[in-house]
């Protein structure tokens, strides 16, 4: 519980700080930041923000994933997530169900969003939105797990 009140009122950190297993960077960090803890081999893409999301390969939880760093076109840092491509339906609901489990540890229980292929759990405080979700189709498998800033995310009432 005090872990989900440290979350949701931001108690104990600077704004701008979240409490992310798969990162040490926080809302407040910079591209240069990010070169210096995850190297200088990314890949880019455009952000649905209107900047840059860099990519790097990433293992959480004991599965190899991608973590991507989405900044919007003025520089800041709006999205932290972890995402997973699996073989098959099993695959991904394994590694979903482990990263829910991680996420329950730390903000306790999620509000459950589920629909038809689609599972969603969703953690939401002053600083920001934690949802993890998986897709699970005949020929789709993946899941992530995002951390967005309060300024991005749309915060559950």
């Amino acid at each position: 519980m005090i872990a989900v009140l440290a979350f949701i009122t931001g108690c104990g950190t600077k704004s701008g700080e979240i409490d992310c297993p798969f990162s040490e960077l926080s809302f407040l960090s910079t591209t240069d930041d990010m070169i210096a803890l995850e190297g200088e081999e990314y890949d880019t893409y455009d952000s649905i923000y209107k900047g840059l999301t860099y990519t790097y390969p990433k293992e959480y939880l004991g599965s190899a994933g991608t973590i991507k760093y989405m900044y919007d076109d003025a520089g800041k840092l709006c999205n932290i997530s972890w995402s997973y491509t699996g073989s098959d339906a099993e695959d991904v609901m394994n590694v979903y169900n482990n990263v829910v489990e991680d996420m329950k540890r730390l903000f306790g229980e999620g509000k459950n969003d589920d629909g038809v292929g689609n599972y969603c759990e969703i953690w939401t405080g002053d600083a920001g939105t934690v949802m993890a979700n998986a897709v699970v189709t005949n020929d789709t498998y993946v899941m992530q797990v995002a951390y967005m800033s309060a300024e991005v995310s749309k915060q559950a009432q």
